[in-house]
């Protein structure tokens, strides 16, 4: 699951790679630089061990 930028992000109105992205029409992704990031990422992924297991299979 790709995380999108949001506002909370402290260069979320000053991001060069965030415009760069845009004027290319790609995907507004989150990134590491953001001191949110670390905090979506725990957010996003799954808590169920049985998920993670599936994934694997998969």
């Amino acid at each position: 699951m790709k995380l999108e930028c949001c506002e909370k992000c402290q260069f979320y109105w000053t991001c060069e790679l965030k415009w760069y992205r845009g004027e290319r029409q790609e995907s507004n992704t989150c990134c590491e630089r953001c001191d949110y990031y670390g905090e979506c990422v725990k957010k996003t992924k799954p808590t169920n061990s049985r998920a993670t297991k599936a994934k694997s299979v998969i």
